[in-house]
């Protein structure tokens, strides 16, 4: 509808239009342009009468001039270029750095922005009201340079309050499973511990845990319950970055889990005591042949052990005796293992000679006894005595031949030297 068309205003839409100039004076006077939008939220329903009295017309006419004043009081002044997106952003009472933020009373100060300390920590921000001064300071003596950091100096008498919010970035390794929340602070659980006047929060970063790297822990010195109240304010108001996460330092790197430990069954005869696989059996337990034949203190395995003797059978000529071929025979093949304590024929038993080691030997202990140890391809042989041997043998497809030898060997224990007893 074009102007000169609209029907002429009566004298009640004209008190109206008056009393519409008079609203945004009063408006304009109460609430300057500077205000913020919440505050305008928060006191706009003590003109909700005045536009209610108005036409609907002059009403919807004054709707569009508040929002319209909300919005340019809302905008941000401008101020150059914006900073980087990576760079921490700070207003009065606003603290965000792109990975976190929190809120802080307006009125306190900016003391630090963001700097290292050390090798240690990054400090993000130091605020409050009180005195505060960094105990780090850099160096540099010819080609080198460093930093020393003793401590910082903080001065919050009468009231005062200063908080410190810093990452810990390096030092010791993180620990799997360390300490558990202790309290809550809005929807922050954070660890929280008291030394002396200076009260810390450590705030886990999201997937991780307490005294990991990242963490942000939050230091307040105080002079009152009042500082504690207002750190506890910033605690509380503490978020992170919608997809900030920690990495997952107690993961296993492609590490296979560990194989459930083997049942064992356990030998003890003869004063000679071992472990050895439940699967295995027993091959022979103690064996003397002759009255100076050879011996078998005990064979255990999936192999075959043999001490090479026969019994003679008597005749009109000649009294039973004993026929032994020589050595025993050890054997193991495929995926058997076999483990064999014998003896020579020998008048009583000699002790480990002190003799001079041939290449691949060395000397070591088993059982608690002095022994001479050499190894190859399938098998290990101990010698015990003069003319006494520990020897192992397993096959080409036993994969766990060596270690399980090995523990047997290392779980033998001899209480006193193997009694002596004669087959017949």
């Amino acid at each position: 509808m074009a102007i000169d068309e609209e029907p002429i205003p009566t004298g009640r839409e004209r008190r109206a239009a008056a009393a519409l100039r008079q609203a945004l004076e009063e408006t304009s006077a109460e609430w300057p342009i500077r205000v913020d939008a919440a505050a305008w939220v928060a006191t706009t329903p003590r003109r909700r009468s005045v536009v209610a009295r108005l036409p609907i017309g002059l009403a919807a006419a004054l709707t569009v001039v508040l929002l319209g004043v909300v919005a340019i009081s809302a905008r941000p002044a401008a101020t150059g270029p914006s900073a980087s997106p990576a760079s921490p952003t700070s207003r009065p009472g606003h603290f965000d750095n792109v990975t976190f933020s929190f809120d802080y009373p307006a009125s306190w100060r900016t003391l630090s922005g963001s700097y290292y300390e050390g090798l240690a920590n990054t400090v993000d921000i130091v605020i409050g009201t009180g005195d505060w001064q960094t105990g780090c300071r850099s160096w540099s003596s010819g080609a080198f340079s460093g930093q020393d950091c003793t401590g910082d100096k903080v001065d919050v008498s009468g009231g005062r309050v200063v908080v410190k919010v810093y990452q810990r970035t390096g030092g010791p390794a993180p620990e799997c499973l360390g300490p558990s929340a202790n309290a809550t602070l809005g929807s922050n659980s954070v660890l929280a511990t008291t030394t002396g006047s200076v009260k810390t929060w450590q705030i886990r970063e999201p997937g991780g845990q307490f005294d990991w790297p990242n963490n942000v822990i939050i230091e307040a010195h105080t002079d009152g319950p009042a500082g504690v109240a207002s750190a506890e304010a910033i605690v509380a108001s503490f978020r992170w970055t919608p997809g900030t996460s920690s990495p997952d330092y107690c993961a296993p790197v492609d590490t296979p889990p560990p194989s459930p430990l083997p049942k064992l069954a356990h030998y003890d005869a003869d004063n000679i005591s071992f472990d050895y696989p439940a699967g295995w059996p027993i091959i022979t337990g103690y064996q003397h042949w002759g009255i100076h034949g050879p011996t078998i203190e005990f064979a255990v395995g999936t192999g075959t052990a043999d001490a090479g003797c026969t019994l003679t059978p008597p005749s009109s000529t000649v009294l039973s005796g004993v026929a032994c071929s020589g050595s025993p025979t050890i054997s193991a093949t495929g995926d058997q293992v076999v483990v064999v304590w014998y003896e020579g024929a020998a008048l009583g038993v000699a002790p480990l000679p002190a003799r001079t080691l041939a290449p691949g030997e060395r000397r070591v202990t088993i059982g608690g006894m002095p022994a001479i140890e050499s190894h190859g391809d399938g098998w290990i042989k101990w010698q015990v005595s003069y003319a006494g041997y520990i020897e192992a043998r397993w096959g080409s497809n036993a994969s766990a031949g060596e270690s399980q030898v090995q523990a047997l060997v290392a779980s033998l224990r001899i209480a006193q030297p193997a009694k002596e007893s004669q087959t017949s």
